[in-house]
């Protein structure tokens, strides 16, 4: 195993690779999500830490320098790969050796040693694997998502996920140093799907900005997004099938169909665009089926929102909705329930780390939309108890900050670096 080595009272300096989405770009667009958002929380926290972070990313054509300063000693360094423009995941492998290329001539070129390097998503972990090798430092390795975990919960119609990501996440995992883990959940899938070590694999939750998501008074809310005189049930999300945003329709449908009096002012608020390359899913599509169904008239379209915006939809909500057919972890949830609001979601992956059933929301066992409806229903019927919820969802969300993911993932990157002992 690498182990860095830097002289005592020096900054650690941390290369971290995020090959195919930047953490600049807007969550619910395109491949960005909850990555992109740990990636920045968690580099600029870290950096305030006490250690230098550069963060490499690929040129997608933001008009952006080259180099920028994120938050303290932490940097976003745009690396030209491929074309300057966004391209579909499934063919970045094609492109990592050009990438690959330009971080080490970055190196050189400010001749800034590294003493580790931390890969998030599969391709990142080809480059970071290269990285370890002619650097000679530790190599530490966070997924977000795996693609046999997607493959085993496929929705319908949806494509597997390649040959070429399931390889490359089994030679990333034999070849690091540590793996960064969401959740205990995922841990058992690494040990499981993967056959990783699990004396490598270390427990680091994403957090939450409590100074951003938190209780806000809800007709305020709803006046600011001109959402007065209906209760919103909310998706928030990039639009693949795997998140599931066609079962929040067929649910709310559902819903509806079954208790128009519970649901008579309900309107279902789905914030998120496409994504992905043949995994999107259309919003035509969508309000076709809630046409279909007899709801198109209580469903609403977003595009995705900032975080500050997003924000005034939590607070707006009656609940949030989030029947992913697999999720690592659930940010959104997370983010939902540190703004006191009940969150109704599949029992899969992190949700069932991030949620406590029957106290904070709902798990609901399977993708019926009949089962969520269910619990859609008993949130309307019965507000003291939402409120209830609500108030539970807050103080389990305390449980999570950046502050805390940033100290846990500093004590991973101390494990891999030896620190010469002052003279």
């Amino acid at each position: 195993m690498a182990h860095a080595r830097m002289t005592a009272g020096a900054r650690p300096r941390v290369a971290v690779v995020s090959v195919h989405t930047s953490p600049l770009d807007q969550p619910g667009t395109g491949d960005s999500g909850g990555m992109n958002v740990f990636i920045r929380a968690a580099a600029e926290r870290v950096a305030a830490m006490g250690v230098d972070i550069d963060v490499f990313t690929r040129c997608r054509g933001h008009d952006l320098p080259e180099v920028q300063p994120l938050a303290g000693r932490s940097r976003l360094i745009t690396v030209k790969a491929g074309p300057c423009a966004p391209v579909p995941k499934d063919e970045l492998q094609r492109y990592a050796g050009e990438f690959l290329g330009g971080m080490l001539g970055r190196e050189r070129l400010e001749r800034r040693r590294y003493d580790l390097v931390h890969t998030h998503y599969w391709v990142s972990g080809w480059v970071g694997r290269s990285t370890k090798d002619i650097w000679d430092v530790p190599l530490v390795a966070s997924f977000h998502t795996l693609g046999k975990v997607k493959n085993a919960s496929l929705a319908p119609g949806d494509a597997p996920e390649p040959f070429a990501r399931l390889a490359g996440e089994e030679r990333v995992i034999a070849e690091a140093d540590r793996l960064v883990a969401a959740t205990p959940s995922e841990t058992s899938q690494l040990v499981g799907l993967y056959g990783a070590d699990p004396d490598m694999i270390r427990v680091v939750p994403p957090g939450v900005d409590h100074a951003l998501f938190h209780p806000r008074p809800r007709d305020a809310a709803r006046e600011r997004l001109h959402l007065t005189g209906v209760r919103l049930a909310l998706f928030v999300g990039r639009l693949q099938a795997h998140k599931g945003p066609d079962l929040a329709v067929r649910a709310v449908a559902e819903a509806v169909a079954r208790d128009p009096a519970a649901t008579r002012d309900v309107v279902l608020g789905v914030v998120g665009g496409p994504s992905g390359s043949g995994h999107g899913v259309d919003v035509a599509r969508l309000l076709d089926l809630a046409t279909t169904l007899g709801i198109g008239d209580r469903v609403v379209f977003f595009p995705p929102q900032s975080q500050t915006r997003l924000a005034d939809f939590y607070s707006a909500a009656e609940m949030v909705l989030v029947p992913s057919r697999s999720e690592s972890f659930g940010l959104v949830a997370l983010e939902a329930q540190a703004s006191g609001i009940p969150v109704v979601a599949a029992a899969v992956g992190g949700l069932r780390y991030v949620i406590e059933d029957g106290t904070t929301g709902f798990l609901v066992d399977g993708h019926d939309p009949v089962d969520h409806a269910d619990r859609i229903i008993e949130l309307l019927r019965d507000p003291t108890e939402a409120e209830r919820m609500g108030r539970a969802a807050v103080e389990r969300s305390m449980q999570f900050s950046w502050d805390a993911t940033a100290l846990e993932l500093l004590g991973v990157y101390r494990e891999l670096i030896d620190v010469e002992a002052a003279a």
